[in-house]
């Protein structure tokens, strides 16, 4: 007896060898294909008990392989079991029953409920081509009949329950756009009940600036059965919505769509585009080069003046790449150190570095860095601001330049007596040595040794004025930090004034520590605030005696000390005083309380910019009329990593 023909066709290799192997147990031969036109050509001429075939294949889908294979049939129609998806594809289940299908099977494919139900349609063949007289086997036959019919209605109940409980509406509509059959869905998202909705078109529906999308959808859609868009329409409550609409031809009249409802989604990505371009903008606005690094050191943005700074065509070199990579070597470590420390404090500000561009050209910067905090607190991200102070630093140069020359031209007097006073001892040496000589024949070795020396100390001294004016009168624009001993840079400042302090009957007492630690900076910068300072107490006790229209006793002291790990330098004067209302104000550019055209008012803003960079702390006490006491703090030596 010739055994019925099954026909499996499904793409997938794996899943027809799987169909086989399962069906090796049913009495029935067994043709498998990989397409659809290979299996139309296998199955001419022949007759079919039953054809499982697989929705979605290329080239020619299941569906279209249903109609092909029972079109011009002679005899019985043969039964389709088509294979699905569960999710995916159950939403085309209603076009599978009007191509044939009599049942599906989801996958993955269950071995049991598979064999179950090929049996049943192998009895089916079987009793209808032997034509069974006995009227119990045709009974059973009918029973059997029955039970398929039920359990297909039961599965068609399931699978429009399952329709119309999807979360997103789906509808079938006509060529004209009408209403024919919707889910619940479809009524949520126009706001419309059904008994409206099939009185309606989608025209309807669709807003003016949509009107040409919906267009090109539907031409779309009725050429080649399947299309999408994206779409606004009219809600029942007036307002304006964005859904999507995707399709799939189920004959000539009838279309089946699918619609989800985006109005949401579209709201919070128009928000966050707002968003973007508000922080683009306020990024690309500040005049400050801004960097944003995640907690990993990776760069993920960088403002217009950022690319600026480091010499970049585009965001592209820097963006994505570790901020180490474009520091300078000596700087790591450092950059290191605000890492650690803004993470733990949330905020380092106006840190001095020099950095290289991408020309390896250096420039000087200040910067902060923030941490950046989500929602819960938790820490997501570093903000630097970088900015370029070489041309402020520059300008800072020369103005302590300028200073230094106008504190050199007040202390002209002082340093004339300073050069004098050796001058007449030379003077006077030479003198004896030649009234020695005009009396003596030969003057004894001793003699001679012991003049000769004091002619050399005070040269020795000459110079040594000379040259220190010297150095400290050069620019200091390239000025070198290192560790020097602030007693001699105190006394350094006082050898060149002191001469003219005492010709003015000012008494100079210096009280320095010579144990004390080092300390970190410029000699000569430190020099330059020491003589600011004294000159300032000199001027403010020759106004108060000026004021007072009387000699009064004039004294400054001079201390220098340690107190834990920091050295206290104090300069106290007993001369005029400051008002309290101007204490603020004395430390500010080309502000001065002394009388017009004496003093630059630049000698105590400088002076505050030196102790700032040395990483210490100025502070001034004072009473009208009985005097001021400025008091320095400076760290004790350790000198910085480079950068």
């Amino acid at each position: 007896m010739e055994l019925p023909n099954i026909l499996i066709v499904d793409d997938s290799r794996e899943m027809l060898t799987y169909m086989e192997i399962v069906l090796k147990s049913a009495r029935a031969n067994i043709i498998s294909a990989n397409s659809g036109a290979k299996a139309l050509t296998l199955i001419k001429n022949k007759e079919l008990a039953l054809a499982i075939v697989d929705v979605q294949m290329p080239e020619m889908n299941g569906y279209t392989l249903a109609l092909k294979i029972n079109e011009n049939r002679i005899g019985a129609i043969v039964p389709i079991i088509f294979l699905t998806a569960v999710y995916q594809d159950q939403v085309e289940i209603l076009k599978g029953y009007e191509s044939g299908a009599v049942d599906y099977i989801f996958k993955p494919v269950n071995r049991g409920i598979l064999l179950s139900k090929i049996n049943v349609f192998l009895e089916l063949y079987n009793q209808r081509i032997n034509l069974p007289e006995d009227l119990s086997l045709l009974k059973k036959f009918e029973d059997n009949l029955s039970k398929s019919n039920a359990e297909l209605a039961d599965s068609q109940v399931k699978f429009k329950s399952f329709i119309e409980h999807a979360p997103d509406g789906v509808f079938i509509m006509n060529k004209a756009g009408q209403y024919l059959e919707m889910n619940e869905a479809v009524c949520s998202i126009t706001g419309y009940r059904r008994e409206e909705l099939v009185k309606m078109t989608l025209h309807e529906l669709i807003t003016e600036t949509s009107k040409e999308k919906w267009n090109s959808f539907l031409m779309k859609f009725f050429n080649t059965g399947t299309a999408n868009a994206e779409l606004t329409f009219r809600h029942k409550n007036g307002k304006v919505r964005w859904c999507t609409v995707d399709g799939v031809r189920l004959s000539e009249e009838q279309y089946l769509c699918f619609s989800k409802d985006i109005t949401q989604n579209k709201m919070a990505a128009d928000a966050l585009m707002k968003s973007e371009e508000k922080y683009r903008t306020l990024l690309n606005a500040s005049p400050e080069g801004i960097i944003i690094v995640d907690l990993k050191g990776i760069i993920t943005d960088v403002s217009e003046i950022g690319i600026e700074l480091y010499g970049s065509d585009s965001q592209n070199e820097l963006v994505g790449k570790h901020i180490l990579r474009f520091l300078p070597a000596g700087l790591k470590s450092k950059f290191r150190e605000i890492y650690n420390k803004t993470l733990e404090e949330g905020l380092v500000q106006s840190v001095e570095l020099k950095l290289l561009n991408k020309n390896k050209v250096p420039f000087i910067s200040e910067i902060s860095t923030t941490l950046i905090q989500g929602k819960n607190s938790e820490s997501i991200a570093f903000m630097i601001v970088i900015h370029d102070i070489t041309h402020r630093k520059k300008l800072e140069r020369q103005m302590i330049h300028n200073d230094r020359m106008t504190t050199l031209g007040e202390m002209a007097t002082g340093i004339a007596h300073e050069i004098n006073q050796p001058l007449n001892t030379l003077s006077i040496l030479f003198d004896n040595m030649l009234f020695a000589a005009s009396k003596e024949d030969s003057l004894p070795k001793s003699y001679l040794e012991k003049k000769t020396q004091k002619i050399y100390d005070n040269i020795f001294r000459i110079k040594t004025i000379i040259d220190h004016v010297r150095v400290f009168s050069r620019s200091q624009e390239d000025a070198i930090f290192s560790s020097f001993e602030l007693n001699e840079s105190i006394k350094n400042a006082v050898s060149m004034i002191s001469e003219q302090f005492r010709h003015k009957l000012i008494e100079l007492e210096m009280s320095v520590k010579e144990s004390l630690p080092l300390s970190y900076g410029n000699t000569y910068q430190f020099e330059q605030v020491i003589l600011n300072l004294l000159i300032n107490s000199k001027d403010a006790i020759e106004e108060l005696e000026t004021k007072l229209g009387r000699t009064i006793e004039k004294k400054i002291e001079i201390s220098a000390y340690q107190d834990c790990k920091q050295i206290i330098v104090e300069v106290k004067d007993n001369g005029i005083g400051i008002k309290p209302e101007e204490l603020e104000k004395i430390m500010l550019p080309f502000y001065t309380t002394k009388e017009a055209g004496k003093g630059t008012g630049l000698g105590l803003s400088i002076t505050f910019g030196i102790i700032k960079e040395m990483k210490g702390e100025i502070s001034f006490q004072s009473e009208p009329n009985k005097g001021t006491k400025v008091t320095i703090k400076l760290p004790v030596a350790k000198r910085p990593k480079e950068g």
